[in-house]
């Protein structure tokens, strides 16, 4: 009696890392090591996946997190992030340096539209009472809240025709 053929009775096989190919992952959803189907390769490598499992679509991850692979010869190499370290936030150290000498007893309520200058005492409706510390180009302008130093736009006044 003669078999049955399934699909991949027909399909050509496909070299492993290449789109199509299943090589093994983190995936993000499952959280563990598993088979997943390989979605997008840049030269030679798998780039994007999806899990065989959850069907979740992600990054190429050969390792579990907190794990590192050794450059090997010919083998793929893993990637370290050169990032600039941000300067530490301190808001707290911020907002007392900004509203020393300041009266806070009248701010002046935060509009898009209207036009502020440095060290205005400015009042808005989600973050509070905040001090205006830099005004950029392009109508922003850096404001000194308690929790944060945010960046707000200003003097966006529409051109009446």
């Amino acid at each position: 009696m003669e078999r049955y053929k399934k699909l991949s009775d027909y399909r050509r096989p496909v070299a492993k890392g290449q789109v199509g190919s299943e090589v093994e992952s983190w995936c993000t959803k499952c959280r563990q090591m598993i088979d997943h189907t390989v979605l997008a390769a840049t030269r030679g490598q798998p780039a994007r996946v999806m899990c065989t499992s959850c069907k979740g679509q992600h990054g190429y991850k050969p390792n579990p997190p907190g794990t590192t692979t050794r450059k090997t010869a010919g083998g793929p190499r893993a990637r370290t992030k050169t990032t600039k370290s941000p300067r530490p936030s301190r808001p707290a150290q911020d907002w007392e340096h900004a509203k020393a000498g300041k009266s806070l007893s009248q701010p002046i309520a935060y509009n898009p539209q209207r036009s502020f200058a440095a060290e205005e005492v400015v009042l808005h409706g989600k973050f509070g009472i905040g001090i205006v510390s830099e005004v950029k180009p392009g109508g922003k302008m850096m404001v000194v809240f308690e929790d944060a130093t945010r960046v707000l736009v200003h003097d966006r006044a529409e051109a009446s025709t």
